[in-house]
């Protein structure tokens, strides 16, 4: 996926000042998608010169005028083009698992703490969106009446909760075969 498409999709509900799609960002699809605000602009600059968004320059009363961004039809169209492709391949990349690879050259007991710390942000995470990420899909389903896209966000968050859960297992099992050397270390023992 690619940060001009998750634009555009966030786009396609409402025009937005690049502040606003980094706040969009931060409380939707952050925990699988996100962002810089420099990326953000630098992006939506680009998309600009494709003729996928069109900027409106607003000025307000006693504070700096705002650049905002709608979706143009080819902007949809392209938006449209990338739904219906298919999905890209997933590149996982986790510093986390490449410490664990590499464990063996390492304190037992730093790797140890270091999965500890990565159940707690996880724990941490879970408990975000249960308590934040939860509410902020009712309360936009509820004010715009998106029900049907309020399943989808559900959806992703599902996910989120879902990968959360099993990291924490996961380190719980890591944690429990490094106390264990004798069986190997398999996390299945």
């Amino acid at each position: 996926m690619s940060l001009q498409h998750a634009l555009l999709g966030l786009l396609s509900y409402k025009s937005g000042t690049g502040y606003e799609l980094k706040w969009a960002f931060e409380n939707s699809i952050h925990f699988f998608w996100n962002a810089t605000l420099p990326q953000i602009y630098r992006t939506l600059n680009k998309m600009e010169e494709l003729g996928w968004l069109e900027a409106k320059v607003e000025h307000q009363e006693g504070k700096p005028s705002r650049k905002v961004y709608s979706l143009t039809g080819p902007g949809r169209e392209e938006l449209g083009r990338w739904l219906a492709g298919p999905p890209d391949t997933v590149q996982l990349r986790s510093p986390m698992l490449l410490k664990v690879f590499f464990g063996n050259l390492t304190d037992p007991e730093s790797l140890a703490s270091h999965l500890r710390q990565w159940r707690e942000s996880h724990v941490a995470l879970i408990d975000r969106y249960e308590k934040e990420i939860l509410p902020v899909i009712d309360h936009y389903k509820n004010i715009t009446g998106a029900v049907e896209d309020a399943r989808y966000w559900a959806l992703t968050l599902d996910f989120g909760l879902s990968q959360a859960r099993m990291v924490v297992d996961w380190c719980d099992s890591s944690l429990k075969a490094l106390e264990s050397p004798e069986d190997g270390g398999r996390p299945d023992k």
